[in-house]
């Protein structure tokens, strides 16, 4: 019952019902014509997208660019010539009602990444610099700032805690750390497949980068099976993550290439 339910899950719900109804009219209403053509080939392509090996395929090699973290013994190692821990933020929910009134609170994604920050405490004693504006401001607060209540929250003394809260993007967020606090050395955590981009960034702005990638998306020592090559959302969102990186990667290093 649940194998079934499963199945009928993927091909009802979008993108699954999408690609299923490109499929019906590029292979059984349109037997003539270029428009079935177009049709079967934008039904694969959408298939391909939304299944889980294609979205690995794409999305592994960002993830495993650069390794994670080494265990305690080498990581206190590093972590003692790091001068700061910078966080970089992963956007927010606006208003959130768990919150508190006109409170924002962070995505899934920031809050992973801010956790990960906050495992290190004991292996590090220097500065948390979470970096994060309003990539367009309606009304909502500033992300570096959401970020540090919840490490506050979480236990970290608000001393030890810098914020930065100008920046609209990667590239910014390596700029304004640069310019407001001049660390030559950081620990740098954030989602392993935005980690090449976020490197880049740094150490272009004169900052050499100790990586510490989190927020894993593909799964590790899986087997695929059925239901990996049945379309998903998840897949799917994978798929444009790993897309919008490689085109972010492209035009940073059109663009900042110096």
């Amino acid at each position: 019952m649940v194998f079934l339910a499963k199945i009928a899950t993927a091909l009802i719900l979008p993108p699954g019902c999408i690609i299923l109804g490109m499929f019906f009219v590029g292979f059984i209403l349109l037997r003539r014509g270029k428009a079935r053509w177009i049709l079967r080939g934008m039904g694969v392509f959408c298939y391909l997208l939304a299944i889980e090996p294609f979205q690995d395929l794409l999305l592994c090699p960002l993830e495993d660019w650069y390794p994670p973290l080494p265990v305690e013994a080498e990581l206190r190692e590093r972590a003692a010539v790091a001068d700061a821990l910078v966080i970089l933020g992963g956007g927010t929910i606006q208003s959130s009602p768990e919150a508190g009134e006109r409170r924002d609170s962070l995505s899934a994604s920031a809050l992973k990444r801010l956790v990960y920050g906050f495992s290190l405490q004991d292996l590090f004693a220097g500065d948390y610099v979470l970096t994060g504006g309003k990539v367009f401001d309606h009304g909502q607060e500033a992300e570096a700032a959401v970020a540090a209540r919840v490490l506050i929250a979480l236990g970290v003394e608000p001393k030890r805690i810098l914020t930065e809260t100008e920046s609209r993007n990667t590239w910014q967020n390596a700029r304004k750390v640069a310019e407001n606090f001049g660390y030559p050395t950081v620990i740098l955590v954030t989602s392993a497949y935005h980690m090449p981009r976020s490197v880049f960034c740094f150490e272009k702005n004169g900052i050499t980068v100790i990586p510490g990638p989190t927020d894993y998306y593909s799964n590790r020592n899986k087997p695929y099976d059925l239901f990996s090559f049945l379309p998903s959302m998840g897949s799917f969102f994978g798929t444009w993550t790993a897309l919008h990186e490689y085109l972010g990667l492209l035009q940073y290093s059109l663009v900042y290439f110096r």
